[in-house]
């Protein structure tokens, strides 16, 4: 599978990297192989990592769709998306401008090193 999943409970982070193609589907179901998770709570805070990604196959409209569905995470816990320049940049800015009201807290960062700060940043 392209998504790599991660749960840290220590941390309290969910980590998703993203490799290769990815498909619409692979999309669409990651928040449910999240929630599905023996380890998650819904206050745990969230990295994206799309640095893997190869190809996007997946529609502005899902991306939409997504971002606007109220999410799995409380409202309160944070949500970095780790990008590069590009069209993959674009597809995360995209996500976080349709996400305002589903997700108040995203954020798109260059590294995991600025991810990590930004999460350790009081709230």
């Amino acid at each position: 599978m392209p998504i790599t999943l991660t749960i840290d409970t220590e941390k309290r982070i969910v980590y998703s990297a993203l490799h290769g193609v990815i498909s619409e589907a692979e999309f669409l179901v990651q928040p449910e192989r999240i929630r599905s998770h023996s380890a998650f709570e819904p206050t745990f805070s969230e990295i994206i990592d799309l640095r893997g990604i190869t190809d996007v196959q997946v529609s502005p409209e899902a991306i939409r769709n997504l971002a606007t569905t109220e999410s799995i995470f409380s409202r309160e816990s944070k949500h970095v998306v780790i990008s590069p320049s590009g069209l993959i940049y674009d597809f995360a800015r995209m996500f976080q401008a349709n996400a305002e009201h589903t997700r108040p807290n995203v954020v798109i960062v260059k590294t995991p090193e600025e991810a990590y700060d930004y999460l350790r940043e009081p709230s």
